[in-house]
């Protein structure tokens, strides 16, 4: 054994798996009528797929299976002022947030209003300047350019000073949004929100872009007035399937139901797009020869989208999303690139920073909350997010002038960052958000005192063991089960995401074959060859390379893995995508009730 080897287990987490039992009558039904093993119809229970028609609809998601736009509610009276001002000739501004939501919520419906010969301009805030959300300034500036209806898109429904001076000055105002209502509702012509109404929206978790897609589609339908749409109206819904993809994995929505719908019909759709904007965007990031799933969306093409609003103004993403131009599209994503690359850098130089001020904390406290002069306001969002992996306790990450600080928060789960945010409302100067991110504005001096009374909070809504890191892991595999027929049937239930994640399994005492390989630009990620039961297997674990300095030949580990098809060279084989790892003689885990996504 080499000197100075120590335990392996880079995360540190604990795996938690389900109580090991017999098969249960559902998972046995569900082998039956779906041909399928019983590690597939154990996933498809635990994401409470247990009966034969919910788990074909799963994994069959057709696009007749949408709810109809009428359910959704306020669209219908928002659809009908829509085509009143269309005919009337009014001029309407669509004010959008800046984040992938808001850009292709707003590219969405702009692109829909100028196909019916709409008057229609957009209005996308400064992320810097200006901060989140509909503001009276703003409002005041929309007005006085000449507007007649002001639409927001993915904002507004907690804006009601903002709304109510729109309508002092004689806009009429129609609200689509999907974050979480206040205690009162701004005092709009028509608001448009899967959270309220009676009966409710049968999918609550659409997001912003979701929510333009519905007043998109019936819009249409009340211009058009009878069914079927033209095929001008019936193309550009199915272009814009592709946008409410986009959004909907960028803004962390569970991809279960109606949402899991959009996002696999719409994954398909980016890829054969006719938006020159997207494929610019595709051919930007390296993508124009690979497969678009919810990985390349989530970690290369809306970052992208994002770095506009982070580090520029929002309002050129949607343009990139709106022009007809070829070459204006390629301008504007090489653009995006290189500004995706310095917001790379500053995220990097902040992370530091930021995570070095947490360290200094003599207590860990149970929420985080840290500032500074000079950070770059458009990516303490995502520093924040990396705080969470560290710490694993809520974070805010704050940007100040000195006078005014303002930044975005992320939670871990069980703590509702919007209802911790209103816990401190007479702090802020404004904040709002859902339960797994948000964002505040303050005075400098309420500072630590926003701090405590957000720990305080964190403390008396979560229980001590929520701060021990731990992953869920779907079960033990035994070797002989990898098989490609279960990693095809396992990539059926695809698109993965939020509410949906990928399935993980562990692996129980696998021998290391060989030395291990650093690959990849400076070694960043390891390679194994295992032998479990006399099986060798391949796996590869991205980002992990320095772990390869504690492992050896002839080494005993268990693994937590993701299985997935790799090909190469015309080759298809299985590998595992290592996730964590521990030696063998190390309790890593700890049995749990059966998992629920």
């Amino acid at each position: 054994m080499p000197n100075g080897t120590e335990a392996v287990g880079f995360k540190k987490k604990l795996w938690q798996l389900p109580v090991t039992q017999p098969p249960t009558a559902e998972e046995i039904l569900l082998c039956r009528e779906l041909q399928c093993d019983q590690i597939i119809a154990r996933l498809l229970v635990a994401r409470s797929l247990n009966h034969v028609d919910l788990a074909r609809e799963f994994l069959d998601p057709r696009l007749t299976r949408l709810h109809g736009p009428e359910l959704l509610h306020g669209v219908t009276t928002a659809a009908d002022i829509i085509a009143r001002a269309i005919g009337e000739r009014q001029r309407m501004v669509l004010f959008g947030d800046y984040d992938v939501d808001g850009i292709t919520g707003t590219a969405m419906l702009w692109r829909m209003l100028k196909t019916a010969g709409a008057d229609v301009r957009y209005y996308i805030p400064h992320r810097v300047e200006e901060g989140y959300g509909m503001s009276v300034p703003a409002v005041e500036r929309i007005a006085a350019d000449g507007c007649d209806l002001l639409i927001s898109i993915d904002c507004g429904i907690t804006a009601l000073e903002p709304v109510a001076r729109a309508r002092s000055l004689g806009l009429k105002v129609i609200v689509s949004d999907h974050h979480a209502p206040g205690a009162a509702l701004p005092e709009a012509q028509a608001i448009i929100h899967p959270l309220l109404g009676e009966p409710a929206y049968p999918n609550p978790h659409l997001c912003g872009a979701g929510v333009a897609f519905k007043l998109a589609w019936a819009t249409a339908n009340r211009l058009h007035g009878s069914p079927p749409l033209p095929t001008t109206y019936r193309n550009l819904l199915m272009e814009f399937l592709a946008l409410v993809a986009l959004a909907t994995i960028a803004d962390v929505v569970p991809l279960m139901g109606e949402n899991r719908i959009l996002v696999k019909h719409g994954l398909a759709q980016i890829q054969r797009s006719e938006f020159v904007g997207i494929q610019a965007l595709i051919a930007a990031a390296g993508f124009e020869d690979r497969k678009i799933d919810g990985t390349a969306v989530g970690f290369f093409l809306a970052p992208r989208l994002n770095a506009a609003g982070r580090m520029d103004h929002a309002a050129l993403a949607v343009e990139l999303l709106t022009t007809p131009d070829q070459a204006r599209a390629a301008e504007i994503a090489r653009f995006l690139e290189k500004q995706n690359t310095q917001r790379q850098a500053t995220e990097r130089k902040i992370a530091e920073s930021a995570t070095a001020q947490v360290k200094a904390m003599v207590d860990l406290p149970a929420g985080l909350v840290v500032w500074q002069q000079g950070w770059h306001a458009g990516v303490v969002g995502i520093v924040a997010s990396r705080l969470v992996d560290a710490f694993h306790r809520p974070a805010f990450v704050l940007a100040t002038d000195g006078q005014v600080a303002g930044g975005s928060a992320r939670s871990i789960p069980g703590l509702d960052l919007h209802l911790a945010i209103e816990a401190c409302r007479d702090l802020l100067i404004s904040g709002g958000g859902h339960a797994a991110a948000g964002g505040v504005r303050l005075a400098h001096e309420n500072l630590d005192l926003f701090r405590e009374r957000f720990c305080a909070y964190v403390r008396q809504h979560m229980p001590a063991n929520a701060f021990v890191p731990s992953m869920a892991v779907d079960g033990w595999m035994e070797p002989r089960q990898l098989t490609p027929e279960l990693v095809e049937w396992l990539e059926k239930m695809a698109p993965f995401g939020h509410g949906n994640p990928r399935p993980r399994f562990a692996l129980r005492e696998a021998r290391i074959q060989a030395p291990p390989r650093r690959v990849g630009a400076g070694g960043a990620h390891l390679q194994l060859q295992l032998n479990a039961d006399g099986i060798l297997s391949h796996a590869i674990g991205f980002r992990m390379g320095t772990l390869g300095e504690s492992l050896y030949a002839g080494l005993m580990v268990d693994l937590v893995f993701e299985p997935k098809i790799s090909e190469y060279q015309g080759r298809r084989r299985i590998e595992m995508h290592l996730l964590d790892a521990a030696r063998s003689d190390r309790q890593a885990f700890q049995a749990t009730a059966p998992l629920c996504a």
